[in-house]
């Protein structure tokens, strides 16, 4: 290197440094004068409703704390999901002092669960009995969750009652919620229906590739899709370089599924006031590559341990039990912290479903798991600690 250039490449460092420096000032001046720059919500049109909803949506199961909820919307989250049958309205009655206040920047979606195929007129009192709790007079989206079946998306009480509630002003769109181990085929016989404008379902980096090309289907028919269910599981707390990594974790989930550019909005659990923050700068930056090694590293861990509910042992159960609703409880008590919640709901499942003889069965769920999980092991967790 010649002198010239020496001198030339000590200038360049030099005024690197020091602009490096002058932006540490100005960020350091700008946090405590309180004018910092904070990251915004950003939003997308869900489907043919025409509604513009943060990519970041406020789910309500195992949740009761309106000041969390007010924080959200003051950070620009503005659609709120809920359901009549999430702790027995209290979830509902939880939101209602927002509504109070923001009403006129809230998009509502509620509706009850639809898995014992309610009848038209159940559906239209839940519906009153929903916006009485809400303290509001109409709902955005209506829908029916928990469509386990074929036979509960096209139960025929579900669009008579929503056309008598639009009729009345009592909710303006309809969806259907599912994450069914049927999922696949839930999703598109609710697409070749034609009358539901939104889909709510569960959707991971470790579930059904095949949900990609169902995404891009509803799309095609301008179907709205908002997505639960993004953990995968939520066991990061059992490998402790993953918990560490929590953050990071829940952040990398956030931006893989809003990778998709047919999906709208992402349902994830606001459980205290620094995951507002945490959930807007989620959706403020691009999926990267360290996201995706994160991803990767808690499949690894969890992929023979995870339970996809994909229904495949319930096939082969000679008892009887309900796997894939009881591993979905014990997943709520163990790893979502919903410990309440999820012991009314097993408490509420027919007694012959529960896994109360499964001690001395030769487990052929095992043996039929495409995941290589202890199926066993985990129902008789699930009894021991769902029991109250």
């Amino acid at each position: 290197m010649d002198r010239r250039t020496f001198i030339r490449a000590g200038l360049l460092t030099a005024g690197s440094a020091t602009t490096a420096t002058m932006c540490q000032a100005t960020q350091q001046e700008e946090k405590a004068s309180g004018k910092e720059k904070k990251a915004k919500m950003k939003y997308r049109t869900l489907g043919r409703t025409g509604l513009e909803v943060s990519e970041a949506c406020f789910g309500t199961y195992g949740w009761q704390d309106s000041p969390v909820l007010e924080a959200a919307i003051k950070a620009g989250v503005n659609l709120v999901c809920t359901c009549t049958d999430y702790q027995s309205g209290a979830a509902e009655r939880a939101i209602a002092p927002a509504v109070a206040k923001y009403r006129d920047r809230l998009f509502i979606l509620s509706g009850l669960d639809c898995f014992r195929d309610p009848g038209e007129q159940e559906m239209l009192e839940k519906n009153d009995v929903s916006l009485e709790n809400l303290g509001t007079d109409h709902l955005d989206i209506y829908v029916p969750h928990q469509a386990n079946t074929i036979e509960n998306v096209t139960n025929p009480a579900i669009p008579k009652a929503f056309e008598k509630m639009k009729k009345a002003g009592k909710a303006k769109y309809l969806g259907i919620s599912t994450h069914s181990g049927d999922l696949e085929n839930i999703l598109n016989k609710a697409i070749d229906l034609g009358y539901f404008d939104v889909i709510l379902c569960k959707y991971s980096f470790m579930d059904y590739k095949s949900q990609m090309k169902i995404f891009e289907r509803a799309a095609e028919q301008d179907i709205g899709i908002i997505v639960f269910k993004i953990r995968a599981g939520a066991r990061e707390s059992e490998v402790q370089a993953l918990q560490k990594k929590g953050l990071g974790l829940a952040q990398a989930r956030v931006r893989w599924a809003l990778s998709n550019p047919n999906l709208t909005s992402v349902c994830v659990h606001f459980s205290n006031f620094s995951a507002v923050d945490s959930y807007l700068e989620a959706v403020n930056k691009q999926l990267s590559y360290q996201d995706r090694r994160l991803l990767d590293e808690y499949r690894r861990a969890f992929s023979d341990k995870y339970c996809r509910n994909c229904g495949i042992c319930a096939e082969h159960c000679p008892r009887g039990v309900d796997v894939a609703n009881v591993m979905r409880y014990h997943m709520y008590f163990k790893y979502y912290g919903f410990e309440k919640e999820a012991m009314a709901r097993y408490a509420a499942l027919p007694h012959g479903t529960k896994p109360l003889a499964c001690g001395d069965c030769p487990a052929p769920c095992e043996a039929v798991c495409p995941h290589g999980l202890a199926t066993r092991h985990n129902l008789l967790e699930a009894a021991r600690m769902l029991t109250a």
